[in-house]
């Protein structure tokens, strides 16, 4: 039986602007194993874990195509596996969607050990899946903890789903980010690190003719993980407005009600 949150009180929303609501919901909740989903028009909401849900809204120009991930207030979401080869498996056979690059493990750092591949949707935003070790890195460094859901589920489409993993933003500044999270909703900063990548790399992975920096945390609130990007790649767009295609929203009843865009993290 898969356990859900009750969608009326849950303690954070994770909403994302996309072509079709309906649509949307149909395959994350698919992918996921979630038995319900909660519907009105132009909205579509899965619930996730204990107290969490996703929303997905319909966007007022279904057909402009999705903000790059790199570009300021980007989300994406990440589902957690156990076998991240027999997820990519089961995603490659699939038509309507297209796994990027290849599978990379992560050799030091915090998070040393996590594999990591990234997929393009149906309508064409990106989400990636995630298997991280028994002990990551950042274990060694630090009492705090990220939520490692470790059971699969077994009504999931996606083979050795275990859950949603984080969902993830590209921020302005990571510091101000971080801080708002803890000082304001009770977060909990896991970990840091940083990333460079060379356009080979980050065209084969993200689809993206790009190469720069990139400054990483997790941060956790309640059971929800948190990642945040700052890149420096050159020229970034500025966040989607929320009725429009890739515009999202975080909403989070830790620490006091409180709606957020990602320009604002």
């Amino acid at each position: 039986m898969t356990v859900t949150a009750n969608v009326e009180n849950a303690l954070s929303t994770v909403g994302v602007t996309v072509p079709d609501a309906d649509a949307a919901a149909n395959f994350f909740a698919s992918l996921l194993g979630a038995n319900r989903i909660v519907r009105s028009p132009g909205r579509a909401s899965v619930p996730i874990g204990l107290s969490g849900v996703v929303d997905f809204v319909s966007a007022d120009w279904p057909h402009q195509p999705p903000p790059r991930l790199v570009d300021i207030g980007t989300n994406h979401l990440c589902f957690t596996v156990g076998d991240i080869e027999l997820a990519v498996s089961y995603l490659d056979s699939r038509s309507d969607v297209t796994v990027l690059g290849d599978v990379i493990e992560v050799p030091e750092g915090p998070i040393a050990g996590n594999k990591w591949v990234y997929f393009r949707s149906p309508w064409g935003d990106l989400f990636e899946l995630q298997q991280w070790p028994e002990e990551p890195g950042y274990f060694h460094e630090t009492q705090a903890r990220l939520h490692h859901r470790r059971e699969d589920i077994a009504s999931a489409l996606l083979p050795t789903c275990r859950g949603l993993d984080h969902t993830g933003y590209s921020v302005p500044d990571l510091d101000a980010a971080i801080a708002r999270l803890v000082t304001a909703h009770s977060g909990t900063e896991v970990l840091r690190t940083d990333i460079a990548a060379d356009r080979g790399f980050m065209t084969a992975q993200f689809d993206l003719d790009v190469e720069g920096t990139s400054r990483m945390a997790m941060v956790s609130v309640g059971d929800l993980n948190i990642e945040l990007f700052e890149h420096h790649i050159g020229r970034q767009e500025a966040p989607r407005p929320l009725t429009a295609n890739g515009g999202n929203f975080l909403t989070f009843r830790y620490g006091g009600a409180a709606r957020l865009i990602p320009s604002s993290l």
